[in-house]
């Protein structure tokens, strides 16, 4: 007679027939690919924290570009989405496509930097790297490293002790504090598309000026040089703080910014404007670049408020002289008034005038400055060139509504810092060297 614990026995110790299931390793998912319970968690937290900060980002980015916000909050989905399967069902697949994606991530981070976008309204202009961006790009290469070697070797941290689990809990836990306090950091709350030009003028503005012993200034390239200069009637200066506008007036001054928008869209190049019976007036400047007025026009309606017939006799800005040289701004000139134009909605717009300027007269009627017209020239220094000294300029204006050389400084700022010379800085030779040069910047 057989018992219950005879068969029980015989239950347990029965041979296999080669049809039962493999025993699944340890950490292996059923797709029998054996990532450790410490490498999901590693992958998980670098994917994610990357993920929150392209998240994070996303309004600064779309309130500049809506599709670079778009873009922003792709890349983040797709890190947080593959934070979740890395975790809860990894796979040799979602590893791989994690690696392949962030790296064309740091690939795409990389050009920004190195050459700016290749295209959109910031085409071209270089980005500055920050402690919130260098962040993610850490994380991103981490994983990109740690996912390769894991296909390699899958079942890395299986063997691992409690008591070292215990202990390397702690790198989860400072990966997700970095992450936050790079999203909290001045360089993720005042991002948007900081060039170079942008980051000097904002490190001048912070720590230009030596305030005490032990503070250094900041090598600005020439920056301070040409936009401290006060002059006679005010000159160029950058201490000046826009006034949040209400409602109303926004919309009125958003509605006389848009009257540029066909000029932006006929002269895009200084081909463009020439074509269009535009002349120089000058040299190129770094901070103010050049300026072509068209002849026989150039000044404000006598009631000094910007209608569509102020806009169009506005001076156009270029970032130089060359035919394929691109539009950046426009200048408007208000002379032989006494009192500030009524100008744009709102009290930001930043009204200054020069004096002693040098002015010429071509043969065909239009006018030059062949010492620039924004310094004071000597009388004797202007006979030399056979121009006439204006006393006074009258009263002017600046105006940057073209994307992607929106003034750091302003929409109205006196100067504009993404406009330099050649080799990155804004360096100006001496005004009795610059007579009839097409540029005054140094590197010439």
């Amino acid at each position: 007679m057989v018992d219950d614990q005879s068969l029980a026995g015989n239950a347990t110790t029965a041979p296999s027939t080669g049809l039962d299931p493999p025993a699944a390793p340890t950490g292996a998912d059923e797709r029998g690919f054996p990532l450790s319970g410490p490498s999901r968690v590693l992958l998980a937290t670098l994917s994610l924290a990357a993920g929150a900060i392209h998240l994070w980002m996303v309004p600064s980015h779309a309130d500049e570009w809506l599709a670079e916000g778009l873009a922003f909050a792709a890349a983040g989905a797709v890190q947080i989405a593959l934070a979740l399967v890395l975790l809860l069902r990894p796979s040799a697949v979602a590893l791989r496509v994690s690696c392949l994606a962030n790296a064309g991530f740091i690939a795409a981070w990389v050009v920004t930097r190195a050459s700016g976008m290749p295209f959109g309204p910031h085409e071209g202009i270089r980005e500055t790297a920050g402690f919130v961006d260098l962040t993610a790009v850490a994380l991103e290469a981490a994983l990109v490293i740690v996912g390769y070697e894991l296909l390699v070797r899958p079942s890395r941290g299986a063997s691992l002790s409690p008591t070292s689990r215990a202990f390397l809990s702690v790198v989860p836990i400072g990966i997700l504090a970095v992450s936050l306090a790079a999203v909290l950091s001045p360089s993720a709350t005042d991002h948007g598309h900081h060039s170079e030009a942008e980051e000097m003028a904002a490190g001048h503005h912070s720590d230009g000026h030596a305030h005490g012993a032990d503070e250094a200034p900041v090598d600005d390239k020439g920056l301070s040089l040409i936009m401290n200069g006060q002059g006679e009637g005010g000159g160029h200066s950058h201490e000046v703080e826009e006034v949040k506008l209400d409602t109303a007036t926004q919309k009125e001054l958003d509605a006389q910014v848009a009257l540029t928008e066909p000029l932006i869209e006929k002269f895009p190049t200084v081909k463009d404007a020439e074509a269009g019976g535009y002349a120089r007036s000058g040299p190129f400047s770094p901070g103010l670049g050049a300026h072509y007025r068209l002849k026989g026009v150039g000044n404000l309606n006598q009631d000094g408020v910007m209608d569509a017939e102020d806009i169009a006799s506005g001076m156009l800005i270029y970032d130089g002289v060359e035919p394929d040289s691109k539009l950046v701004g426009f200048m408007f000139l208000s002379y032989g008034t006494e009192e500030v134009p009524e100008g744009f909605a709102g009290p930001n717009d930043q009204w200054h005038f020069h004096t002693n300027v040098c002015i010429t007269v071509r043969p065909d009627g239009s006018i030059d400055s062949p010492l620039g017209a924004d310094t004071s020239a000597p009388k004797e220094l202007c006979d030399k060139y056979g121009g006439s000294l204006i006393e006074n300029t009258g009263y002017m204006v600046h105006l940057w509504p073209v994307p992607g050389y929106e003034s750091p400084e302003g929409l109205f700022s006196n100067t504009n810092s993404k406009i330099m010379c050649d080799d990155g800085t804004y360096y100006t030779v001496e005004l009795d060297e610059i007579g009839y040069r097409t540029s005054v910047c140094r590197d010439v």
